[in-house]
């Protein structure tokens, strides 16, 4: 495709060519008309059509510098062109155009009057330093543009205090202009920018890593702490998808052991966004896990004592309990099959199981995360059901009906689960006929819900038949020989 042309102004350059023929042909209309030289109306349209020249050629330079800087603002994506590049161009040419109009015009002695404003000029700036000093500062800014309108700023000169972050709205002769997230406007001279530190957030990529500390008890195992607070990482989906966040072990102090969250954001106006739910997700996944925050030693506090809890039994069987599947189990119930239930650690990207396995248990997610995936015939890839956290279980349907894997399970991160398998349920079932009829109420509610999630994930495919409570509950008994199959 070719390059575009810049538009020639016409009116600007119509006045400079009327101005330059009238002034250099001027003397022969004027013997043409039989009018006297050396009059008020040969002065006058001498100068008028010099002055018109010199002025229409610096307005037509003015007009092409603008045109340039508003291509090269389109071609660079910025909000605006440079006002202080289009106000420099003003000043030089429309200076240069006086300075033209005072030596051929009117034919001063344009030596000395520039030797004359060379002494001003000086006096003007000694006077004037500050101010200058932002206007140059101001124009290395435009030349260099470690910064451009739009972008995110960050200055902070030594010992003023906390540094300032806006997005810049506006650079000028004197002064950047930025607007904080909390929508106040801040006015910041350019020769305090050029002097100070300053961090442009949006160059190269509006994208960066940021990092929150927490600290956590010296006896909370380190590959246990990671794996909780990874799986906090990974239950934020404001955070970029393509830069995986990682947890790091800064080093340890008074307070504990130190760990940084580090995470991707996709700009700094988003940052507070993916701090808060960074946060909250972090707060919530230690207390699934029963861990508190650590405090400084020195601290006169009570500090609650961590139980080791080695194999999880506890943990475990708190989850248990707030799980509606669970609800139809007594508490002394609960409590004897969390303490029965196999332990596993299953390292990140591994398979608990795969869509069509055979199976008869179900499993609990303590810590990590989970992500649930099935094949579909018009899908090339594996469709992304679900993901789970800490407190969910899976593969229930296979434990109590013995049916087939219905999807495939993978580890995002290093993660802990709690096997539950028939042999496990078998004696209890055959104690307690009115269970396996609990059991079948809450599997047909759970069963709706997870075919909602699939149908909103398979979208938009054909939902799937969701199974009905007498269906489930012939499903259970025939499993389990129970009385009534």
């Amino acid at each position: 495709m070719p390059a575009r042309r810049l538009p020639i102004p016409l009116l600007p350059t119509a006045v400079t060519l009327a101005g330059f023929l009238i002034h250099a042909f001027w003397p022969g209309l004027r013997t043409r008309f039989g009018l006297a030289a050396d009059t008020v109306i040969d002065d006058a349209v001498t100068v008028a059509a010099g002055s018109a020249g010199w002025l229409g050629l610096a307005w037509l330079g003015v007009r092409i510098v603008d045109g340039l800087l508003r291509r090269l603002a389109v071609a660079h994506h910025a909000p605006a062109a440079p006002r202080l590049v289009s106000d420099l161009a003003r000043f030089a040419f429309f200076g240069l155009a006086v300075v033209a109009i005072a030596g051929s015009v009117l034919h001063l002695p344009v030596t000395g009057l520039l030797a004359t404003s060379g002494v001003l000029i000086a006096v003007l700036g000694f006077a004037l330093r500050g101010v200058l000093s932002d206007v140059f500062s101001g124009i290395a800014i435009n030349v260099e543009h470690p910064y451009r309108i739009g972008d995110w700023l960050q200055v902070g000169a030594a010992g003023a205090g906390a540094p300032v972050t806006g997005r810049v709205v506006e650079v000028n002769w004197r002064s950047t202009r930025l607007m904080t997230n909390d929508g106040t406007t801040v006015v910041m001279p350019n020769g305090l920018i050029a002097s100070s530190r300053f961090v442009n957030l949006s160059m190269p990529d509006p994208s960066y890593r940021t990092s929150i500390r927490v600290h956590l008890d010296p006896a909370v195992p380190v590959d246990r702490a990671r794996r909780i607070l990874t799986t906090a990482l990974l239950s934020v989906d404001h955070l970029l998808a393509e830069r995986a966040p990682d947890v790091v072990v800064e080093g340890v102090d008074e307070a504990g052991v130190s760990y940084l969250l580090r995470f991707w954001v996709p700009d700094y106006g988003s940052e507070i966004l993916c701090r808060d739910a960074v946060s909250a997700a972090m707060l919530n996944a230690l207390h699934h896990a029963g861990l508190p925050l650590a405090v400084p030693r020195r601290s006169m506090v009570s500090l609650r004592h961590i139980d080791p809890d080695p194999n999880g039994g506890e943990l475990c069987g708190r989850m248990l309990r707030t799980i509606d599947l669970f609800q139809a189990f007594t508490p002394a119930e609960l409590d004897d099959l969390s303490h029965r239930m196999m332990r596993r650690s299953i390292p990140s990207g591994a398979t608990v199981f795969r869509q069509g396995d055979p199976g008869a248990s179900l499993f609990l997610l303590t810590e990590g995360v989970m992500e649930v995936r099935t094949c579909v015939a018009t899908a090339a890839s594996p469709v992304v059901l679900d993901r789970m956290h800490p407190g969910d279980i899976f593969g229930e349907m296979a434990l109590l009906t013995g049916e087939p894997r219905s999807a495939t399970v993978i580890a995002l991160c290093d993660a802990v689960i709690f096997e539950l398998s028939d042999e496990l349920l078998r004696p209890m079932l055959h104690d307690r006929a009115e269970l396996a009829e609990r059991l079948s109420d809450l599997m047909a509610d759970r069963a709706r819900r997870n075919a909602e999630k699939r149908a909103s994930a398979l979208r938009p495919m054909p939902p799937a038949a969701v199974p009905q409570r007498h269906d489930l509950l012939d499903r259970l008994r025939r499993f389990f020989a129970l009385p009534g199959a």
